[in-house]
């Protein structure tokens, strides 16, 4: 008999919590024949709308990356390329790590591609760092609709939001010194390659590669070389990535639209803010339960209905996470079975 996968029940453990907390909040928070005549009565015309914007968003993540990948002398059939970064992106809504688990998996996608994950990467790394740039754009923007709004971000909320915000500035920071400072690149990368090489020795018990350790470091050099050649691609990548956020954030007003609600521009900063962070922060899957308690919460401090707030956020949740993610796993399958065709092929 089989033993199962731990990490597998974790990951439904994590779910399980998730669920149990969105049922508790609604039960003892909301009143359910509201909450079942909001459902009843949702505009189909703007939930439509919001799956359009998911779409659009989804297509401006892929082009972001590829305006990078193009500077490369490799290529991948777009259909494909599309694929690997749909499925890379659905991934962070299984396991959240602050969208690392998504550049593992495109990584792990694109070395059957022949592409070498010396190149994927930095690439991940110089999307990321424009990511952030943007991210932190628009939770400021939410910060500074919250000034506002005393009643919520007074007192020590206001110094916690306060730092957070220093601290994604600071990570965007050391971001943008590790792409363009070459002095601070070499020592943050043998630094990391120490870590790595330590890890491997104490932990996994693996025989050090120096050689190794260097040849990495120096494709990595090698791909970063390639970005600043073409540092104007990254203004590029800096409208795609916009675009990402931006029909990203229209999908939730969608789904807002659909419960009866017009969400305020800076209301919307802050409900994108509180529902993409405390999806991707979490050791819950893509924050299920979690990110719909919270925003409900939220919105119910600054003057929105709890049961809209949390219709709204499920909505967002179906359209945003679940039905990509189904597609994304059909996709996935359909990938490893291509792979392992191919494999069987060539060894053939």
């Amino acid at each position: 008999m089989t033993q199962p996968n731990h990490k597998t029940l974790v990951v439904v453990s994590l779910f399980v919590v998730g669920i149990m907390i969105l049922g508790l909040s609604t039960a003892l928070f909301s009143d359910l024949p509201k909450l079942l005549d909001i459902f009843h009565h949702i505009h189909v015309e703007a939930l439509l709308f919001s799956l359009l914007c998911t779409g659009i968003a989804y297509l401006a993540f892929t082009l972001s990356f590829n305006g990078l990948f193009e500077m490369t002398p490799y290529r991948v059939p777009f259909n494909k390329f599309f694929a690997i970064m749909f499925i890379s992106y659905t991934i962070n809504f299984i396991v959240s790590t602050g969208g690392w688990s998504g550049v593992l998996i495109r990584a792990f996608l694109l070395k059957h591609e022949k592409i070498p994950y010396s190149v994927t990467i930095p690439l991940s790394f110089a999307q990321n760092m424009v990511f952030n740039m943007v991210l932190s754009i628009v939770c400021f923007g939410g910060l500074f609709y919250l000034h506002n709004h005393p009643e919520f971000i007074g007192g020590g909320k206001q110094v916690f939001i306060l730092l957070f915000m220093v601290s994604l500035l600071a990570v965007v920071g050391i971001m943008i010194l590790i792409f363009f400072n070459d002095r601070f690149r070499h020592l943050f990368l043998r630094l990391v390659l120490k870590t790595g090489n330590w890890f491997n020795h104490k932990i996994l018990r693996k025989k050090a590669d120096n050689e190794r350790l260097v040849e990495i470091r120096n494709k990595l050099e090698e791909t970063v070389k390639f970005l600043h050649k073409g540092w104007i691609q990254l203004f590029v990548v800096f409208f795609w990535v916009s675009m990402d956020w931006l029909f990203t954030a229209l999908t939730l007003y969608f789904c807002f639209k659909a419960v009866g609600v017009n969400l305020p521009l800076g209301l919307l900063l802050v409900g994108f803010t509180v529902m993409f962070l405390t999806s991707t922060f979490n050791p819950v899957p893509a924050g299920l339960g979690i990110s719909e308690v919270a925003l409900a919460g939220t919105f119910g401090l600054l003057g929105v209905g709890f049961e809209k707030t949390l219709i709204a956020a499920l909505l967002f949740r179906f359209v945003f996470y679940l039905l990509p993610l189904a597609v994304s796993t059909a996709l996935y399958l359909d990938t490893m079975r291509s792979f392992l065709k191919k494999q069987a092929k060539e060894d053939s």
